[in-house]
């Protein structure tokens, strides 16, 4: 997956193979976009039942692509998005730019160099002079 297209697509794809053939009017997926996960939740405009498991797991990677390049392309991160298929395989996605009230995402990454170092010092402080 390379492109938004791809991205698009895929979630598409997923959100069909959920609801299966049964006679849906409209599939909607919102998805709330973290750093580093993302949690959602899948309507089906029918009587039809979903196994959310299908699609799940599989929608991150695309949200993660879409988060990344709008906030390459225009300078604003998403949030979260409301993903709406129709039968018709036409679709429309709303994205949500408002960061959730309270949520605090760092910035600082602590790196193995960093944890390695930090644990020899402390071992050699554990060792007593000869």
């Amino acid at each position: 997956m390379s492109s938004i297209e791809d991205a698009y697509g895929l979630i598409a794809g997923k959100m069909r193979f959920a609801a299966g053939d049964a006679g849906w009017q409209r599939l909607e997926l919102h998805a709330d976009i973290r750093n580093s996960m993302v949690s959602s939740a899948f309507s089906v405009h029918s009587a039809v039942s979903v196994d959310e498991s299908k699609y799940v797991k599989a929608i991150s990677d695309p949200c993660f692509l879409l988060r990344d390049d709008l906030l390459r392309t225009t300078g604003q991160r998403i949030w979260g998005l409301t993903f709406t298929l129709f039968p018709d395989g036409q679709f429309k996605i709303e994205y949500d730019y408002n960061k959730p009230e309270g949520y605090e995402e760092s910035d600082e990454v602590i790196t193995g160099d960093e944890i390695n170092a930090s644990l020899a010092g402390l071992t050699g402080q554990d060792k007593k002079p000869d």
